[in-house]
């Protein structure tokens, strides 16, 4: 009955064992007889097991005692229809028998193939969630890189963070708007091919678009030669208006001292910005289509000072009075003439800033 118990649970577990005498020969074999190949043909445990080929050190030291065991894992057999993998422990066996001193052998094999090819099909799963990861983390650093260069970063962090609703419409807050162009900007195209207007532009918007963001202002729309700019949007800041300003006369500075490096060296012609800043509660938030928004500042406070910048001379920096009224502490400025601004009932006074008070980044290109 127990020989009969015995062989029933080998069959369920696919369990095949092989008993050997110190010479590697088979005496006795059984259980799941399917892993054994065709043991008949095969007298010795090495002709069985090719794998333990190299391996009669190892299985003296277990017969000897010293060596417990001895394991070798995922041995492959090949059939017509699949792969049978399998593990194989290798066991000092002392018979029960009265007349038996000598230690055997006992070889036990396992059919690891279900649980090999769940594991295989977990390594392979995992190795598609690695390589999808990686696709996604690729995807996501385009589409990063993309969206912080068609997208103010500000903004685009903002709207990641749902503190802007990516939805036509906005709010009506206090905030500076800085429009900067380049003054004779047609006569200097005029001299240039395309491409080196191109170039030239590029290095205009980038010293213009350096200077803004030093001073924590969104370059919200580009308008060929021009730039237009806000500050308090979409994060708060309490100082807009000084921002604003210190991003103007550092834009200045900064313009001059590429100049002074590249003179001799640079075939541009000479480039100077006129910047106009004003202060005032604007509608700022998303406008366009439903295929394309776009972010900026909407209101009278814009238009004013799109016409303040039209009335900057080259390297001016000029402010209206609602800023002048916020920064009139921190900054030396003189009030100009009152202006006629087209669209405006009233003659309109405005300030052509000098210098920011405080030790600034301006005030330091200034001393270069």
């Amino acid at each position: 009955m127990h020989q009969t118990l015995f062989e029933r649970l080998f069959q369920e577990q696919k369990i095949a064992y092989i008993v050997t005498d110190a010479h590697c020969n088979v005496l006795h074999y059984g259980g799941y007889i399917h892993l054994l190949g065709n043991p008949d043909l095969s007298p010795t445990l090495l002709e069985l097991v090719p794998e333990l080929n190299g391996c009669e050190d190892l299985l003296q030291d277990i017969l000897d005692g010293t060596l417990p065991n001895f394991q070798l894992e995922n041995l492959n057999r090949m059939s017509e229809s699949e792969i049978t993998y399998i593990n194989l422990v290798v066991l000092r066996y002392l018979s029960d028998e009265e007349d038996s001193q000598e230690p055997f052998l006992l070889i036990v094999l396992s059919d690891m193939s279900a649980w090999t090819r769940i594991q295989q099909t977990l390594t392979q799963q995992h190795n598609d969630l690695k390589l999808l990861q990686q696709k996604l983390d690729e995807t996501n650093q385009r589409l990063d890189f993309i969206l912080q260069r068609y997208v103010p970063r500000e903004v685009a962090k903002a709207l990641l963070e749902n503190r802007i609703a990516p939805e036509l419409g906005g709010e009506v807050r206090e905030i500076s708007i800085l429009f900067a162009d380049l003054r004779n900007y047609t006569s200097i195209s005029e001299q240039l091919s395309p491409s080196e207007t191109i170039e030239l532009l590029n290095v205009c918007l980038e010293i213009a678009t350096t200077a803004i963001g030093e001073a924590g202002g969104v370059v919200v729309n580009y308008m060929g030669d021009a730039v237009m700019a806000v500050f308090n949007a979409p994060n708060a800041q309490p100082d807009h208006a000084y921002r604003a300003v210190q991003a103007g006369l550092t834009m200045q500075k900064l313009a001059a001292l590429y100049q002074a490096l590249e003179k001799g060296h640079s075939t541009h012609p000479p480039f100077y910005f006129g910047v106009g800043i004003n202060t005032g509660d604007a509608l700022v938030g998303n406008i366009g289509a439903q295929w394309h928004y776009q972010y900026t500042a909407i209101g009278d406070i814009v238009n004013v000072a799109s016409r303040i910048c039209g009335q900057a001379k080259p390297t001016e920096v000029l402010m209206g009075a609602n800023t002048y009224a916020q920064v009139k502490h921190q900054v030396i400025a003189q009030p100009l003439a009152p202006m006629k601004f087209k669209g405006k009932s009233q003659e309109m006074v405005t300030y052509r800033v000098t210098k920011l008070i405080d030790h600034t980044l301006s005030n330091q290109l200034a001393n270069q």
